[in-house]
Protein backbone atom coordinates (compact mmCIF):
# COMPACT_ATOMS: atom_id res chain seq x y z
CA UNK A 1 0.00 0.00 0.00
CA UNK A 2 2.85 2.35 0.86
CA UNK A 3 4.43 1.79 -2.55
CA UNK A 4 1.15 2.57 -4.31
CA UNK A 5 0.78 5.82 -2.39
CA UNK A 6 4.37 6.86 -2.97
CA UNK A 7 4.08 6.10 -6.69
CA UNK A 8 0.68 7.79 -6.79
CA UNK A 9 -0.13 11.38 -6.16
CA UNK A 10 2.98 12.90 -4.61
CA UNK A 11 2.21 15.75 -6.96
CA UNK A 12 -0.85 17.58 -5.71
CA UNK A 13 0.39 19.10 -2.52
CA UNK A 14 2.31 22.12 -1.42
CA UNK A 15 4.74 21.78 1.45
CA UNK A 16 4.23 24.64 3.80
CA UNK A 17 7.14 24.15 6.18
CA UNK A 18 7.10 25.85 9.54
CA UNK A 19 9.13 25.16 12.60
CA UNK A 20 6.56 25.99 15.23
CA UNK A 21 7.01 25.36 18.91
CA UNK A 22 5.94 22.53 21.23
CA UNK A 23 5.67 21.90 24.94
CA UNK A 24 7.84 19.75 27.21
CA UNK A 25 6.33 16.85 29.13
CA UNK A 26 4.45 18.22 32.08
CA UNK A 27 6.73 16.65 34.69
CA UNK A 28 9.61 18.86 33.56
CA UNK A 29 10.08 22.29 35.21
CA UNK A 30 9.42 25.55 33.33
CA UNK A 31 12.25 26.87 31.21
CA UNK A 32 13.47 30.22 32.51
CA UNK A 33 15.72 31.18 29.59
CA UNK A 34 15.24 31.03 25.82
CA UNK A 35 13.41 27.91 24.69
CA UNK A 36 15.20 25.67 22.21
CA UNK A 37 13.36 23.48 19.69
CA UNK A 38 14.44 20.84 17.22
CA UNK A 39 11.96 20.03 14.43
CA UNK A 40 11.29 16.45 13.34
CA UNK A 41 13.20 15.73 10.14
CA UNK A 42 10.61 14.49 7.64
CA UNK A 43 11.55 14.10 4.00
CA UNK A 44 9.25 15.45 1.30
CA UNK A 45 8.37 11.86 0.38
CA UNK A 46 7.42 11.10 4.01
CA UNK A 47 5.30 14.24 4.20
CA UNK A 48 3.58 13.37 0.94
CA UNK A 49 2.89 9.85 2.15
CA UNK A 50 1.32 11.07 5.42
CA UNK A 51 -0.91 13.51 3.52
CA UNK A 52 -2.03 10.81 1.09
CA UNK A 53 -2.71 8.38 3.94
CA UNK A 54 -4.81 11.03 5.71
CA UNK A 55 -6.83 11.65 2.54
CA UNK A 56 -7.29 7.92 1.92
CA UNK A 57 -8.45 7.52 5.52
CA UNK A 58 -11.09 10.24 5.05
CA UNK A 59 -12.24 8.72 1.75
CA UNK A 60 -12.75 5.37 3.45
CA UNK A 61 -14.53 7.02 6.38
CA UNK A 62 -16.96 8.90 4.17
CA UNK A 63 -17.56 5.81 2.01
CA UNK A 64 -18.48 3.83 5.12
CA UNK A 65 -15.43 1.59 4.87
CA UNK A 66 -13.16 0.43 7.74
CA UNK A 67 -10.18 2.55 8.73
CA UNK A 68 -6.81 1.88 7.15
CA UNK A 69 -4.81 -0.82 8.91
CA UNK A 70 -1.10 -0.18 8.52
CA UNK A 71 1.80 -2.59 8.65
CA UNK A 72 4.43 -0.57 10.51
CA UNK A 73 7.25 -2.61 8.98
CA UNK A 74 6.48 -0.91 5.65
CA UNK A 75 7.27 2.55 7.01
CA UNK A 76 10.49 4.42 7.68
CA UNK A 77 11.95 4.65 11.16
CA UNK A 78 10.87 8.30 11.35
CA UNK A 79 7.23 7.50 10.61
CA UNK A 80 7.30 4.68 13.17
CA UNK A 81 8.56 7.03 15.87
CA UNK A 82 6.04 7.99 18.57
CA UNK A 83 4.83 11.55 17.93
CA UNK A 84 1.72 13.69 18.27
CA UNK A 85 0.18 15.78 15.53
CA UNK A 86 -2.67 18.11 14.74
CA UNK A 87 -4.63 17.31 11.60
CA UNK A 88 -6.36 20.43 10.24
CA UNK A 89 -8.94 20.58 7.47
CA UNK A 90 -9.53 23.74 5.43
CA UNK A 91 -12.25 24.51 2.91
CA UNK A 92 -11.78 27.63 0.78
CA UNK A 93 -9.03 28.64 3.25
CA UNK A 94 -11.53 28.54 6.13
CA UNK A 95 -10.94 26.10 8.98
CA UNK A 96 -13.25 23.08 8.69
CA UNK A 97 -11.91 20.99 11.58
CA UNK A 98 -8.74 20.65 13.65
CA UNK A 99 -7.96 17.99 16.25
CA UNK A 100 -5.22 16.37 18.27
CA UNK A 101 -6.00 13.45 20.55
CA UNK A 102 -3.12 13.98 23.00
CA UNK A 103 -0.22 16.43 23.30
CA UNK A 104 1.99 13.64 24.63
CA UNK A 105 3.34 11.11 22.08
CA UNK A 106 1.77 7.69 22.61
CA UNK A 107 1.79 5.92 19.23
CA UNK A 108 3.72 5.89 15.94
CA UNK A 109 3.31 9.09 13.91
CA UNK A 110 1.70 7.32 10.97
CA UNK A 111 -1.03 5.92 13.23
CA UNK A 112 -1.54 9.26 14.98
CA UNK A 113 -2.10 10.94 11.61
CA UNK A 114 -4.78 8.38 10.72
CA UNK A 115 -6.46 8.78 14.13
CA UNK A 116 -6.52 12.58 14.09
CA UNK A 117 -7.68 12.79 10.47
CA UNK A 118 -10.88 11.05 11.56
CA UNK A 119 -11.19 13.24 14.65
CA UNK A 120 -10.74 16.43 12.62
CA UNK A 121 -13.50 15.36 10.22
CA UNK A 122 -15.96 14.13 12.85
CA UNK A 123 -14.97 15.24 16.35
CA UNK A 124 -14.43 19.01 16.26
CA UNK A 125 -17.47 20.33 18.12
CA UNK A 126 -17.19 23.70 16.40
CA UNK A 127 -18.21 22.16 13.07
CA UNK A 128 -20.65 19.55 11.74
CA UNK A 129 -19.00 16.35 10.46
CA UNK A 130 -17.45 16.56 7.01
CA UNK A 131 -19.69 15.09 4.33
CA UNK A 132 -18.63 13.05 1.31
CA UNK A 133 -19.45 15.81 -1.18
CA UNK A 134 -17.11 18.23 0.60
CA UNK A 135 -13.96 16.17 0.59
CA UNK A 136 -12.73 17.19 -2.85
CA UNK A 137 -12.74 20.83 -1.67
CA UNK A 138 -10.95 20.07 1.62
CA UNK A 139 -7.24 20.75 2.03
CA UNK A 140 -5.43 18.66 4.65
CA UNK A 141 -2.65 20.07 6.80
CA UNK A 142 -0.54 18.08 9.28
CA UNK A 143 1.35 19.70 12.14
CA UNK A 144 3.81 17.38 13.89
CA UNK A 145 4.61 18.51 17.41
CA UNK A 146 7.93 18.72 19.14
CA UNK A 147 8.13 18.08 22.93
CA UNK A 148 6.17 20.63 24.96
CA UNK A 149 8.10 23.42 26.68
CA UNK A 150 6.68 25.01 29.84
CA UNK A 151 7.18 28.79 29.95
CA UNK A 152 8.48 30.39 33.15
CA UNK A 153 7.11 33.83 34.10
CA UNK A 154 6.27 35.78 37.26
CA UNK A 155 3.80 38.29 35.85
CA UNK A 156 1.36 38.74 33.00
CA UNK A 157 3.63 41.34 31.39
CA UNK A 158 6.57 38.94 31.54
CA UNK A 159 4.43 36.30 29.83
CA UNK A 160 3.85 38.59 26.84
CA UNK A 161 7.58 38.67 26.18
CA UNK A 162 7.84 34.88 26.02
CA UNK A 163 6.28 34.44 22.59
CA UNK A 164 7.61 34.49 19.05
CA UNK A 165 4.44 35.48 17.15
CA UNK A 166 3.91 33.50 13.97
CA UNK A 167 6.27 30.79 15.19
CA UNK A 168 5.07 29.56 18.58
CA UNK A 169 2.00 27.51 19.27
CA UNK A 170 0.55 28.02 22.75
CA UNK A 171 -1.34 25.90 25.27
CA UNK A 172 -3.06 27.88 28.04
CA UNK A 173 -4.27 26.07 31.17
CA UNK A 174 -6.41 27.91 33.76
CA UNK A 175 -8.89 26.94 36.46
CA UNK A 176 -11.55 27.01 33.71
CA UNK A 177 -9.87 24.56 31.35
CA UNK A 178 -7.24 24.23 28.65
CA UNK A 179 -7.05 25.65 25.14
CA UNK A 180 -4.44 25.68 22.39
CA UNK A 181 -3.66 27.55 19.19
CA UNK A 182 -1.38 26.44 16.39
CA UNK A 183 1.17 29.01 15.15
CA UNK A 184 -0.87 29.93 12.07
CA UNK A 185 -3.50 31.51 14.39
CA UNK A 186 -1.09 34.44 14.86
CA UNK A 187 -2.14 35.48 11.35
CA UNK A 188 -5.59 36.24 12.76
CA UNK A 189 -4.48 37.59 16.15
CA UNK A 190 -0.97 39.03 15.74
CA UNK A 191 -0.93 40.92 19.05
CA UNK A 192 0.09 38.68 22.01
CA UNK A 193 -2.58 40.20 24.29
CA UNK A 194 -5.29 39.54 21.72
CA UNK A 195 -3.89 36.05 21.07
CA UNK A 196 -4.09 35.18 24.79
CA UNK A 197 -7.55 36.73 25.11
CA UNK A 198 -8.81 34.51 22.31
CA UNK A 199 -7.28 31.47 24.03
CA UNK A 200 -9.17 32.42 27.21
CA UNK A 201 -12.46 32.77 25.36
CA UNK A 202 -11.88 29.51 23.50
CA UNK A 203 -11.99 27.62 26.83
CA UNK A 204 -15.02 29.60 28.06
CA UNK A 205 -13.12 31.90 30.41
CA UNK A 206 -13.06 35.69 30.63
CA UNK A 207 -10.84 37.35 28.02
CA UNK A 208 -8.40 38.52 30.70
CA UNK A 209 -8.01 35.11 32.37
CA UNK A 210 -4.31 35.08 31.44
CA UNK A 211 -3.79 38.09 33.75
CA UNK A 212 -5.64 36.74 36.79
CA UNK A 213 -4.20 35.29 39.99
CA UNK A 214 -3.09 32.57 40.18
CA UNK A 215 -1.32 32.98 36.87
CA UNK A 216 -2.10 30.32 34.27
CA UNK A 217 0.18 27.51 33.15
CA UNK A 218 1.50 28.19 29.66
CA UNK A 219 3.27 25.76 27.36
CA UNK A 220 4.91 26.77 24.11
CA UNK A 221 5.21 24.38 21.21
CA UNK A 222 6.55 24.25 17.72
CA UNK A 223 5.58 22.02 14.83
CA UNK A 224 6.72 20.83 11.48
CA UNK A 225 3.84 21.91 9.24
CA UNK A 226 3.01 20.66 5.73
CA UNK A 227 -0.12 20.62 3.62
CA UNK A 228 -1.72 19.64 0.37
CA UNK A 229 -2.27 22.07 -2.44
CA UNK A 230 -5.61 23.86 -2.42
CA UNK A 231 -8.54 21.68 -3.45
Amino acid sequence: MVERLLMGTIVGFVIVFFFIGLLLVQEQPPVAGPISFEPMALSEAEQALLLQLARSQLERLLDGEPSIKVDLTEFSETLRREASCFVSLFEDDALRGCMIDDFQPHEPLVQNVLRNAVLAATGDERFPPVEAGELERVRIEISVLEPLQAASFDSADELLAKFSPGVDGVVLATSTGQSAFLPWVWQRFPDPEQFLAQLCEKQGAEADCWRTTPLPKVDIFRVTDFSEANH
